[in-house]
């Protein structure tokens, strides 16, 4: 039964958080999102150690973020998240971005996974020895589905990297939030000029510190870019697989 409103909180956007257009980084959305799914879980007396003390975690499987527009530096903006349910043995959680006048800017759905630590397997929900309030009513939709990139195409290796320190997260392995930014630093100069409006990424592995990222791109069709990342040791081993949508692409 649900007794509580959704989690949410309002804050400002720093200089840190924005990019060279002054513009709300997607990447640091999805921080802010990341950390308003903890605060939420946390006023539940679900904290990150307490979690990490029974052997639990939380696996981001996908996110689906449609942004409306962009926020701007110093705007002042509110993000509200929910827990709506189970399908099986993902955990949706909807996300909703608001300015001060209560407008849309960005909504997100995604989907996550109970694993076991250890054993690096997926668990059931009942797994969980804590109860999560959910607030199904306010569903944005249904379950975001996961990216795969089309057959027929063909991407082409853009560029690597190692991840470093300034990438990782408590885990030990690249921060969810940090393959955002692996996307929008595959795009051209003319790309990064348009305005980004639905950006989906499914994570298929982690990928640790010292471990090379090889990063793949589709050319841009109708707005559409598709992103891949494999380790570069192992080519068959795929990381992440995105797609991206752009308003406007100029050639």
């Amino acid at each position: 039964m649900t007794t509580e409103l959704p989690y949410a909180f309002q804050y400002r956007i720093g200089s840190s958080e924005s990019d060279y257009k002054s513009l709300y980084r997607p990447s640091a959305l999805l921080e802010h999102m990341q950390l308003a799914a903890d605060r939420d879980l946390a006023r539940m007396d679900i904290t990150v150690s307490e979690m990490l003390d029974q052997g639990l975690g939380w696996m981001l499987i996908t996110t689906d973020l449609t942004i409306f527009r962009q926020a701007r530096l110093e705007e002042e903006v509110s993000l509200q998240t929910w827990h709506k349910g189970n399908k099986g043995v993902m955990w949706l959680r909807d996300y909703v971005l608001t300015d001060t006048e209560g407008n849309h800017i960005a909504e997100a759905r995604t989907s996550w996974a109970l694993v076991d630590l250890e054993k690096r397997k997926i668990l059931r929900p009942s797994a969980l020895p804590f109860e999560v309030k959910s607030h199904p009513e306010l569903s944005l939709g249904e379950p975001p589905e996961k990216v795969m990139l089309p057959s027929a195409l063909e991407p082409q290796e853009d560029y690597r990297l190692i991840v470093r320190y300034s990438s990782t997260d408590s885990n030990g392995h690249m921060n969810n939030a940090r393959y955002a930014d692996v996307c929008c630093d595959a795009l051209t100069a003319e790309e990064l000029a348009a305005r980004l409006t639905h950006m989906q990424i499914s994570y298929h592995r982690e990928i640790r510190m010292q471990e090379e990222l090889v990063v793949e791109r589709t050319e841009a069709m109708d707005g559409v870019i598709w992103i891949r990342g494999r380790s570069g040791a192992d080519a068959q081993n795929i990381i992440f697989e995105a797609k991206l949508s752009l308003e406007e692409v100029v050639a």
